[in-house]
């Protein structure tokens, strides 16, 4: 675990610079069907494809290294515009999500711990979610704002993220539902206070949420080395860190369209509860840490495998992760 310098990812600029694009979007979002937009966004894709050499070779980059190490790659043959395109689709998606245009029966739950997930927050207590940038992030939330949720009561959501980038996008967004900046910490802010906000969220029986896989946009963010698709790969220490604080359980969350490309906007919801436990020692709770990491790794290494264009890290996710 150490100490890094500036993240690769938070340095990439916005698509634009302004928020005319992302203001447009949302209009057409907001009076056309799904089919209709979905199928433009095949033309929108393309174009960006053509004119964004960085997102062609960090998503061949990716594509590559997935089928290096997926026995069963998906993958026949690497290709960069069908993760653009998936990522094109993925904004129409968040954006419907928003607006109130997604419901939870355009949602597939699998067999897994979901029904265990609303059972604890049907109880009045808290959980600890892990999310990643392969799907929709924004999918629980949205759909929590609008009371999607499957339990018969208003379940709050406070997300960790850093406010500070795509701020065009982030600012639009708010215009258009102000719920999207309701209950959000600021990454970059974090200390004793914030920490009691989250403690306060999640002892009312609320959620926390944060993505896992992105390392810290300041200088000074810790990260813990850990192996990701056959090489090493730097992971936020923070995100592992804070549920060593709080007595509730963690969950992995992934929200991703049933087929990587299509028209349709279903949605599979896989919700896995961690094994990892942090009762023990201050040595114990370190190596907790280290394991939640590893065991986050795994799984999102086995959802890139079921949905390998819907990852969307367009930089170099490997850099300064160590040599391997």
């Amino acid at each position: 675990m150490e100490n890094k310098e500036k993240s690769s990812w938070a340095s990439q600029k916005e698509i634009s610079r302004t928020p005319l694009p992302i203001k447009f979007t949302i209009f057409l979002v907001k009076i056309f069907p799904h089919w209709f937009l979905a199928s433009w966004t095949f033309v929108v894709a393309f174009f960006f494809y053509v004119f964004s050499k960085r997102a062609r070779a960090y998503a061949r980059e990716y594509q590559k290294r997935l089928c290096v190490f997926s026995k069963n790659c998906r993958i026949k043959k690497p290709h960069p515009y069908f993760q653009i395109l998936s990522f094109a689709l993925g904004l129409v998606e968040k954006i419907e999500g928003w607006l109130g245009k997604t419901k939870l029966s355009d949602v597939i739950f699998f067999d897994d711990d979901s029904d265990e997930l609303k059972a604890q927050l049907a109880r009045g207590k808290g959980a600890y979610l892990i999310g990643s940038h392969l799907g929709n992030t924004e999918f629980i939330r949205s759909l929590a704002s609008f009371g999607e949720t499957g339990v018969n009561k208003q379940i709050g959501v406070t997300a960790i993220m850093d406010v500070n980038v795509n701020a065009n996008f982030t600012k639009s967004m708010q215009q258009m539902n102000g719920n999207f900046a309701f209950d959000v910490v600021n990454a970059s802010e974090i200390g004793t206070g914030t920490i009691e906000v989250l403690e306060s969220r999640l002892s009312g029986g609320g959620i926390v949420f944060i993505t896992g896989d992105r390392i810290p946009a300041a200088e000074s963010g810790r990260t813990i080395n850990q192996d990701f698709l056959g090489k090493t790969a730097r992971f936020p220490y923070g995100v592992f860190f804070i549920p060593s604080l709080f007595d509730v359980p963690v969950y992995y969350v992934f929200s991703a369209r049933s087929k990587d490309i299509t028209i349709s906007n279903k949605y599979n919801m896989h919700v896995i509860k961690s094994s990892v436990s942090f009762n023990g020692s201050r040595a114990e709770r370190k190596a907790a840490i280290a394991s939640l990491c590893r065991e986050f790794a795994g799984h999102l290494e086995a959802m890139c495998e079921k949905y390998p264009y819907q990852w969307y890290n367009f930089f170099d996710f490997w850099q300064d992760g160590g040599k391997k």
